[in-house]
């Protein structure tokens, strides 16, 4: 689409302070990192960025959309189409994503849409935007730019996300993924090493190493656990987190390097079903005997492990066996956490040729099963914990700081700012955690009890 071919208009010395940008973000946290990225962009570019949900009313709004369900797609239509309705009279509205990447000819013929910007470019937004203010010329046909996300470094936060890893080459059946975000590549590990010891030098003490299919990195003959023990070998004390690992991406060196205390015992490990017959179908590589083998592995390693999940429930094909399946490799697994979904039908995907033969009343009840049991697990694993220590990173949220320990238990710190700002935000700090609820846990940091 022609940049400048929308309504906004702007004199030759305009001044971007008075242009406001909001970004609305949908999908993983992946997505949700992008997002802040491209806030932080259009902050250094000059803009003024507001919130939509604290009632800011923007000239640019963005809609950084997700794709992966059919609820995921309507999300993200009904956020576009919010924007137009409110959108001033020389307003933007952009649309980017996945939903956007994989759905671009919907936009071609929508009134209201001014931009439509692919997953490859997304980074540079700011200056396609800044492009088309000043009526200059802006190349269509730049390199991949995926990598070229920072994360926004924030006052009172001492964690910090980096995107190393983008894409994916697995072709599970029931996932576009590889369509939105295309097939999987890695950053230079150099770039990540010297990205890395910047931000531990400004006093980051967590970093979480994140992508589409993270256990896929590979640059040069790196792979996901030298560049682990490349960063461990930086200066100066942080631990590392990973995002999400496929199951099959487990082999002994990853294992190996998990057992460092300083990559945190933290693994979201997608299971995806516990029936070995489904697995099949959903081209998944590996068994749900595997999977707990695998599991008990890391217990062994790292007895404290905190191991989420994703279910997909409701299957083309999914019987109640099959579903009673997942249910016990579920409790075999004891999943501290567990992100549920119900199967929907995804165009160009193989299971897209599956009859989609599972009622949707019945997968909501297997999903209401689920997600039961998951609070289930949840609330054991938490207490467990109950009356021990751990140590914390911490987080300031509306006045109130949160302690996120090594295995990812959040908890809430009773006794106001004990210590200063800049040791909570910049250290790591044994946290005892002293009721455990439902909803919250609360601790406090051992010192100031």
């Amino acid at each position: 689409m022609d940049l400048c071919s929308a309504g906004l208009r702007a004199k030759k010395n305009v001044n971007k302070k008075g242009i406001s940008v909001a970004v609305i973000n949908h999908g993983c946290k992946l997505n949700q990192f992008e997002g802040e990225a491209l806030e932080n962009g259009f902050r250094m570019a000059g803009f003024n960025v507001v919130n939509k949900k604290d009632g800011g009313k923007p000239d640019i709004t963005i809609v950084n959309t997700c794709t992966v369900t059919n609820k995921s797609d309507r999300k993200s239509r009904n956020s576009i189409n919010r924007a137009i309705t409110a959108k001033k009279r020389q307003g933007l509205v952009i649309v980017t994503g996945c939903y956007a990447e994989t759905n671009s000819e919907e936009f071609d013929k929508k009134d209201g849409v001014d931009l439509v910007i692919g997953n490859k470019i997304k980074a540079a937004l700011p200056s396609i935007v800044l492009s088309y203010l000043y009526h200059l010329p802006f190349n269509e046909n730049v390199n991949d730019l995926s990598f070229q996300f920072d994360s926004p470094q924030k006052p009172n936060r001492s964690r910090v996300f980096v995107k190393v890893q983008d894409g994916c080459s697995m072709r599970c059946s029931y996932c576009k993924v590889p369509f939105a975000r295309g097939k999987s590549r890695s950053r230079n590990y150099e770039d990540i090493v010297d990205y890395v010891k910047t931000v531990v030098r400004n006093g980051y003490k967590e970093i979480i190493l994140t992508g589409v299919n993270l256990g896929d990195y590979l640059y040069n003959n790196v792979n996901l656990p030298r560049l682990i023990d490349l960063l461990l070998g930086c200066e100066r004390p942080f631990r590392i987190r990973l995002s999400s690992i496929e199951p099959f991406n487990f082999d002994d060196n990853l294992h190996d390097v998990i057992g460092n205390t300083r990559v945190a015992p933290h693994f979201h490990i997608p299971l995806q079903s516990g029936s070995d017959r489904i697995l099949k179908l959903m081209n998944r590589p590996y068994s749900a005997q595997s999977y707990l083998d695998m599991v008990r592995r890391i217990r062994e390693e790292r007895p404290e492990s905190h191991i989420a999940t994703d279910i997909i429930v409701g299957f083309p094909t999914e019987s109640k066996k099959d579903f009673l399946e997942t249910i016990e490799v579920m409790r075999s697994a004891c999943f501290a956490s567990a992100h549920v979904f119900k199967y929907s039908v995804r165009k160009g995907t193989k299971a897209a040729d599956l009859k989609d033969d599972v009622p949707y009343d019945e997968k909501v009840t297997r999903s209401n099963n689920v997600i039961a049991l998951r609070d289930e697990l949840n609330h054991q694993y938490r207490k467990s914990y109950l009356g021990k220590i751990r140590e914390a990173v911490f987080e300031e949220h509306g006045g109130s700081w949160t302690g996120i320990t090594d295995n990812y238990i959040r908890v809430k710190i009773v006794k106001g700012q004990p210590l200063s700002l800049e040791d909570l935000s910049k250290n790591i700090l044994p946290v005892k955690i002293n009721e455990v609820s439902r909803e919250v846990n609360t601790g406090v940091i051992i010192g100031e009890d």
